[in-house]
């Protein structure tokens, strides 16, 4: 049996939140901490990481996916090890909030100008817009390195 390294590349000043990791289709498991680790049997998979999920609408059992997540394709050899890493591909947008919301708190104190707001919400469309867009690109999944050992015969 070969080994799938799944682990989260992200900043020391990011929260750790649970991602739902599925093999072709299939639930694996959560990852509560920045990495998970299993064996496996050799193949190509489907792997996908996801975080959120479905919210109900309505009586009728109908909902939105309210989820970002990406799927990469992944070769697992018949023995060694695939280390995969993911990462989300919003670190400029993310830097981008982060000054607005800053912003957004220090107009608490100090009167803004008008125009502030305007950007603001203009900003926060613009991005809640991408954010449908590219939902299920959300991630980049990149296999590291993919160790091959060869089976030796005693």
């Amino acid at each position: 049996m070969s080994t799938l390294t799944i682990r989260h590349k992200r900043h020391w000043y990011e929260p750790k939140l649970p991602h739902a990791v599925f093999l072709n289709g299939y639930f694996v498991g959560m990852m509560k901490d920045d990495h998970l680790r299993g064996e496996v049997p050799p193949g190509s998979y489907a792997l996908r990481v996801q975080f959120g999920g479905q919210i109900s609408v309505g009586k009728k059992g109908k909902s939105i996916d309210m989820s970002v997540s990406a799927t990469e394709q992944v070769e697992v050899p018949p023995t060694g090890e695939v280390v995969c890493e993911f990462h989300d591909r919003e670190r400029l947008w993310n830097i981008l909030f982060d000054i607005d919301l800053i912003l957004w708190v220090v107009s608490w104190f100090v009167t803004m100008p008008p125009l502030y707001k305007i950007l603001s919400d203009a900003f926060f469309v613009i991005w809640l817009v991408r954010l449908i867009w590219i939902r299920k690109k959300y991630y980049k999944i990149t296999t590291v390195n993919p160790t091959y050992t060869t089976p030796t015969c005693l």
